[in-house]
C-alpha cells in the first residue's frame, strides 16, 4: 500500500483553522521536567458539550471527561448514537479542549461528521495514553475501565465495537493505534493522525530535539527505564502482539502533513505496518505541518462516514 497525497481544492485551504499542538510541546522546562497532574478539566462553553465528574475508584478523587451530542439528542430520544473517541495530542486536555470540542461540535452541525458521541478524556500531559509506573496516572485504565463503561451507561451509545471509533493526533495519534489494536474487541475503527513517538527508543538520541530532553524522564515515568516495555507498549509493539486481530477486522488509517517534523516517523511506521500485512490507508497532506484541525479539515470525514455507515 503506497501512500496518498489528499487532493486538496482551494475552498478547502481556505478553511483552514489553527490548532497547532506540538507533540510534547511545552513538555519540559528548562531542566526537562515532567509537570504535574489535573483531573479536573473546565467546561469548554460550547453549545451541546457535557462535562462529566465522577469518583474515580482508580485514582480516588474525582476525574472529568467531556461528551459532545449530536444536533437532535435530547428530542430524537429513541436514537442510539455510535461513538467517536478523541484523544488530545500532549500539552493537556486544557490546551486543545474547547477549539476541538467546537471544531467537531461545528462539524455535525454541517453534517461534514456524521451525528455521533464524540467523547474527549483527560489524558494528562505527557502520559502517551498509558498507566503510569507508580499507579499515579493510570491513563489507559481510566479510559478503559471507568470512563467508556459510563459513557456506555450514561448515555445512548451502540454500545458495541462495530459502532466505536479511536482517533488521536499525536500524542494521541500514539494512544489510539495502542489502545485501538491492544482492545481491539473495543473499537472497531482506529485513526491516528501525525502520531508520536513513533520511534523504537525513547533516548536523547532518537527523535526529535525539541524535546529529547523528556524522553528519558517518559521512558522512567511511563516504562520504568525499560525500553523493551516501551516498545512493547508502543503502537508497533501492539501491532506484532495483536496483529493477527487487527488484520482481520480493524478499520485502521494514518495521516500526516507534508509539513510535519513527524512524517518521517510516521511514513517509516506505515512501512512497518505493511510488512505485518496489516492494511491500513495512509494519506499524505500536503502543506500542513503538526496541526490536528488543519489535518481534519482536508481530509474531511470519510473514514468516519465510511465506517459509521458499516454499522
Amino acid at each position: 500500500m503506497k501512500a496518498s497525497v489528499a487532493s486538496v481544492s482551494p475552498v478547502r485551504r481556505a478553511i483552514l483553522t489553527g490548532g497547532v499542538i506540538s507533540l510534547f510541546a511545552g513538555q519540559a522546562n528548562a531542566q526537562g521536567q515532567s509537570v504535574g497532574l489535573d483531573w479536573i478539566t473546565p467546561e469548554t462553553g460550547v453549545v451541546g458539550v457535557e462535562r462529566v465528574i465522577y469518583s474515580s475508584a482508580l485514582v480516588g478523587t474525582d476525574v472529568s471527561f467531556h461528551v459532545i451530542k449530536p444536533p437532535h439528542y435530547h428530542t430524537d430520544l429513541e436514537r442510539r448514537f455510535p461513538t467517536l473517541y478523541w484523544l488530545h495530542g500532549s500539552g493537556g486536555n486544557r490546551v486543545s479542549l474547547r477549539p476541538m470540542a467546537a471544531f467537531f461540535s461545528a462539524a455535525m452541525e454541517r453534517r461534514d461528521l456524521p451525528h455521533c458521541l464524540v467523547v474527549m478524556p483527560n489524558g494528562q500531559r505527557d502520559s502517551l495514553w498509558c498507566d503510569s509506573m507508580d499507579g499515579s496516572a493510570p491513563v489507559e485504565s481510566l479510559l478503559m475501565k471507568e470512563i467508556l463503561p459510563l459513557v456506555d451507561t450514561k448515555f445512548r451509545t451502540k454500545a458495541e465495537r462495530r459502532h466505536r471509533l479511536l482517533e488521536g493526533f499525536s500524542m494521541g495519534g500514539f494512544g489510539a493505534g495502542r489502545l485501538g489494536m491492544k482492545y481491539h474487541d473495543h473499537f472497531g475503527a482506529v485513526s491516528m493522525l501525525a502520531s508520536g513517538p513513533l520511534q523504537t527508543t525513547l533516548t536523547i538520541e532518537e527523535g526529535p530535539a525539541m524535546n529529547a530532553a523528556l524522553r528519558p524522564l517518559l521512558l522512567q515515568r511511563l516504562f520504568g527505564e525499560d525500553q523493551a516495555r516501551f516498545l512493547r507498549e508502543s503502537p508497533r509493539g501492539m501491532a506484532m502482539i495483536y496483529g493477527d486481530a487487527v488484520r482481520a477486522a480493524t478499520k485502521l488509517r494514518m495521516a500526516i502533513g507534508s509539513d510535519d517534523f513527524t512524517r518521517p516517523a510516521n511514513e517509516e511506521f506505515s512501512r512497518f505496518l505493511l510488512s505485518l500485512n496489516i492494511p491500513h490507508a495512509f494519506t499524505i497532506v500536503p502543506n500542513v505541518g503538526h496541526d490536528a484541525r488543519a489535518l481534519i479539515n482536508i481530509l474531511g470525514f470519510g473514514f468516519h462516514r465510511s465506517f459509521f455507515d458499516m454499522t
